[in-house]
């Protein structure tokens, strides 16, 4: 038996280290627990999200053991506490069934005592209920109940929502909540909250269509589809501090076109959208099984505009989404995506983007996160799901455009 520590100080470049381990284990078809921490410390961009998928990763080996909590014993006061840590509950109801959840001897079963807290998150998240630190997590269980799985914000009777007004009308609410902290963003709010419909809107409806299930579109279970959106105020200097070993996100936060304001802060917000099914690259394949396509660019494909619709990924030309979320991003965003083996980004204010030729897959500008190239990528340790994480910041100098 072998255990895999979440340590409460994990930066983003430690995630990789978890995924070594882990399929090192799995090379020896050990059996495999997952402890988490019961708090993190930092709050780092992309974090939360790559650590849901790393979970994911983890639950669909064979051997995945228990999910171990931090914790030696719990009560009502620790329970409270416990669950604003948004790493956990997604996590909690994704094993609820198949691995269930320890104290960190792995000798005390918390079904009992986490089923209220369980049922009341999942409550809050029906009536669309921001967190404390202004915080939205909204995540759907496909393997549960539909009562304890479904949020109607996106899905009614078995159908994802018609279209972004609706989605508008359900997130409103939480959204200006978020984004109450200055005038300048308020005065902002209809371009903002436009922007960021079309990107939840594209991104949950396309998980809704292809990562439910598996290659032979058996039902996946367990099931989890989520969205994330975090507020971030913080001092330029920090971040760069944050990020010196990333070039990419070094850059994007060096750029004067993000405006910071009189205590040196930039505003962003980042917003993620994960999922645990089978990812860009092996849903491609198993729907054009003759492509011979590399995987990046089949990534690449899936990004320009009608190319997966046409190939049969999307219905309803949903592939128009992908690329649309870059025109929305475009001189001002940041997009990360980690699929399979690959683990890309693209910075929209050094590289724009670009009206995009269909049938060629290198007019998609995709910069290895390891390498920073974008003709040299990284096979990393193979990572279920998908995550795309994105920074839309809420503050532009507009003089610098």
């Amino acid at each position: 038996m072998a255990i895999i520590k979440i340590d409460k100080n994990i930066k983003l470049e430690d995630v990789e280290s978890c995924y070594n381990e882990l399929h090192g284990y799995i090379d020896k078809q050990l059996s495999v627990d997952l402890s988490l921490p019961k708090i993190l410390e930092h709050n780092y961009f992309g974090l939360i999200p790559s650590l849901y998928q790393f979970a994911v990763t983890w639950v669909r080996y064979s051997n995945s053991g228990k999910l171990l909590l931090d914790i030696d014993n719990i009560n009502e006061t620790d329970l409270d506490k416990l669950y604003e840590n948004e790493l956990l509950f997604p996590l909690i109801s994704l094993v609820w069934n198949k691995n269930e959840v320890y104290t960190k001897d792995g000798l005390t079963n918390l079904r009992t005592i986490l089923r209220p807290k369980n049922v009341e998150m999942f409550e809050k998240m029906k009536k669309v209920k921001s967190l404390k630190g202004s915080k939205l997590l909204l995540t759907t269980f496909d393997h549960l109940p539909e009562d304890r799985g479904v949020l109607p914000c996106f899905e009614i009777n078995h159908e994802f929502i018609k279209n972004e007004f609706v989605l508008t009308s359900n997130l409103r609410p939480s959204l200006t909540e978020i984004l109450n902290f200055s005038i300048e963003t308020k005065s902002n709010y209809e371009l903002i909250g436009k922007h960021l419909m079309g990107i939840v809107y594209e991104l949950m409806k396309n998980t809704y269509e292809w990562a439910r299930e598996d290659e032979s579109r058996v039902p996946l279970d367990p099931s989890v589809r989520g969205l994330l959106i975090r507020f971030f105020k913080k001092r330029r200097k920090s971040l760069l501090e944050d990020f010196q070993k990333h070039k990419g996100l070094k850059e994007y936060f060096e750029s004067n076109l993000l405006k910071e304001n009189r205590q040196s802060e930039l505003y962003f917000l980042e917003v993620s959208v994960f999922d645990s099914g089978i990812g860009f690259i092996d849903k491609f394949k198993s729907l054009n099984p003759t492509e011979t396509l590399s995987d990046i660019d089949i990534l690449k494909k899936c990004l320009i505009v009608h190319n997966t619709s046409a190939k049969g990924l999307y219905k309803d030309d949903k592939g128009i989404g992908l690329d649309r979320i870059l025109s929305i991003l475009d001189k001002k965003g940041f997009l990360r995506i980690k699929t399979g083996n690959l683990c890309v980004y693209r910075n929209l204010i050094t590289h724009n983007h670009k009206e995009l030729d269909k049938e060629d897959v290198n007019s998609m500008e995709l910069f290895d996160w390891n390498k920073n190239s974008n003709t040299d990528y990284t096979s990393f340790k193979n990572s279920k799901g998908a995550v795309v994480t994105i920074i839309y910041p809420l503050s532009i100098n507009t003089a610098n455009e």
